[in-house]
């Protein structure tokens, strides 16, 4: 009897197993997604926009006193309109419940400055964005930072 049950469990423990396994790695596939598109809407819309959409409303910014939507337009109101931010994310990891996850990666902020010849000002770093899942399924960034590194 002991047989048969053990020969019953392994297969059903390993069946959970793969299922757990599979949704993380969905999870992280979704983060993924989540964060290239959010790089996509601010090389596209611009940072200001891009933030908005893609940060929850309480979301935070590291070194911001304000959050959410007010943390943001007070960050981009010091950036001119045309300032570009880009970044390509390098790792992406999830919870083992797939509602939480994040990102790392560098990031290249450039502000063109006109006024003071053609060369624009470049800033370049390492960012970290986490990402919450939303009832409604969507991810959204819940906290985001980065630090100037000069990385590439």
């Amino acid at each position: 009897m002991k047989l048969r049950l053990l020969a019953v469990m392994v297969p059903a423990l390993a069946l959970l197993s793969a299922c757990s396994e599979s949704k993380e790695t969905r999870a992280k596939a979704e983060v993924l997604a989540a964060d290239r598109a959010f790089e996509a809407a601010s090389r596209k819309d611009g940072p200001k926009a891009a933030f908005l959409a893609f940060m929850a409303g309480d979301g935070k910014l590291l070194g911001e006193t304000l959050q959410g939507a007010d943390g943001i337009k007070n960050l981009y109101a010091q950036l001119p309109a045309t300032a570009t931010l880009t970044w390509e994310p390098a790792f992406v990891d999830v919870s083992s419940e797939g509602d939480l996850g994040y990102t790392w990666g560098h990031y290249t902020l450039t502000v063109p400055l006109p006024k003071y010849g053609p060369k624009p000002y470049i800033k370049r770093g390492t960012y970290v964005t986490i990402w919450k899942r939303q009832l409604s399924g969507a991810w959204k960034a819940v906290l985001d930072g980065g630090v100037e590194d000069g990385a590439k």
